[in-house]
Parts: C-alpha cells; sequence; structure tokens
C-alpha cells in the first residue's frame, strides 16, 4: 500500500503554484524531473531590542526527489514543452536546508542568478 503522506505529497508538488525545475550540484551531480514551490513571504526577526521585517525567498524540495541539498547548488526553473524541460530562470541555493517534522520536504533560501550578458 502507497505511503498516504507520500502520496499527498506527490499531489501537492504537482498542483498549482509548483513548477518544474532541475538540480545541479556543487559536485556537478545533474538531478532532473525536480518540482518545487516558492516562497516569498516576510519575515519578522529581532534586532537587538527591536524587530524588523525583511522580505525572504525560499523553496520546498521534496526529499524524495534531492536527498541532499548544499548551499551553492544551483536551480533551473523552466516549463515542459512537447515533454521536454525548457530552463527559462536559474538560482543559487543559500544557506543550510531545513527539514520539515515528517522529514519528507526540505526548504532552503535561494538567489535569483542574473543571466550573462
Amino acid at each position: 500500500m502507497p505511503d498516504p503522506f507520500a502520496s499527498a505529497l506527490d499531489a501537492i508538488f504537482h498542483g498549482p503554484g509548483s513548477e518544474a525545475a532541475e538540480i545541479i550540484t556543487i559536485y556537478g551531480q545533474h538531478i532532473s524531473d525536480v518540482r518545487i514551490i516558492r516562497s516569498r513571504a516576510d519575515r519578522e526577526a529581532r534586532f537587538g531590542g527591536g524587530q524588523m521585517v525583511a522580505a525572504s525567498c525560499t523553496v520546498d524540495i521534496s526529499r524524495s526527489q534531492a536527498s541532499e541539498l548544499n548551499d551553492g547548488d544551483r536551480l533551473l526553473v523552466g516549463v515542459i514543452v512537447d515533454g521536454a524541460f525548457v530552463p527559462v530562470e536559474e538560482m543559487v541555493l543559500t544557506g543550510q536546508p531545513v527539514s520539515d517534522v515528517e522529514g519528507m520536504t526540505w526548504t532552503m533560501g535561494y538567489e535569483a542568478v542574473e543571466p550573462a550578458r
């Protein structure tokens, strides 16, 4: 019998708001057929005696698709055209990956990579 949590997570990563992606690790490994969910939420942080609000860019990736992530891994985000992945955006993963409570997804920061001219 399939794991109901894995089935639900798979449905989320293939639902509205998810995107097709490929990962190029800092070791040169290429991982294709990855699905991601981006978030650009504001986060509150304490600084001294006050608080500040900072924008954060994070991405969720299923651990079944990427068992390990590292600071500096590259993420190509794109679309599927006639069954082939076409990259349209590149980003670099930043910081350390954080796992959810069930250990099924990674959440990691990212920064957009400016295209070379």
